[in-house]
């Protein structure tokens, strides 16, 4: 009998939020497996690709994916109970940028071409710079971080010069996220019309 209550309170956990209004641009690939809850509007760029288990939420502000942005599996992307200062603020996700999987991102802006990698964390009110790359299990909070920063070991900083300085670099690496995301496209199932009905 408690192994039958069990099951019903995990089963009541699992109830999806309310539905928010979404825009999704018709080439973007989102899995079924994927969560969009919130109240607020959600909009998807043109070949974002959400992967199975990434949550996008909007329960105290909008929430805004540039085209070619990749979110990975148990990545979530936008505020859902934060504090009353960061309320209706928006959660901004420029071109391109990837957020690897298992990372919480409810900063204001991340900027194109920018890498979140892996379990790390960007709290409410940060604004990541263009190009800038977040290392593995990272955390930083109400902070803004200038385009082509690298954080990395513990919270240590510095300039990546090279794609700073190299057009070509910054050409080559919106390219490269243009070809992971053709190869996502055949592996990701997509089900945008159950966000849109």
């Amino acid at each position: 009998m408690s192994s039958g209550s069990g099951s019903l309170r995990r089963q009541a956990s699992a109830v999806p939020g309310p539905k928010p209004p979404c825009s999704i641009h018709p080439s973007a690939i989102i899995s079924d497996k994927a969560v969009i809850t919130g109240t607020h509007p959600v909009s998807i760029g043109e070949n974002v690709v959400l992967h199975p288990f990434a949550k996008i939420t909007s329960n105290t502000g909008a929430v805004r994916i540039g085209k070619n942005c990749i979110v990975g599996d148990r990545a979530t992307v936008g505020l859902s109970d934060s504090p009353g200062t960061f309320a209706g603020t928006t959660v901004e996700l420029e071109e391109s940028v990837s957020v690897e999987s298992g990372s919480v991102v409810q900063a204001e802006k991340v900027g194109t071409g920018s890498v979140v990698e892996a379990n790390t964390t960007l709290g409410p009110g940060v604004v990541v710079g263009k190009f800038c790359k977040i290392t593995a299990s990272s955390s930083i909070q109400s902070e803004n971080l200038p385009d082509f920063t690298i954080v990395y070991g513990e919270n240590a900083r510095r300039t990546d010069a090279t794609t700073k300085t190299r057009s070509d670099v910054r050409d080559l690496k919106l390219k490269g996220q243009l070809m992971h995301i053709d190869t996502l496209k055949r592996l990701v199932p997509s089900n945008t019309m159950k966000w849109l009905s």
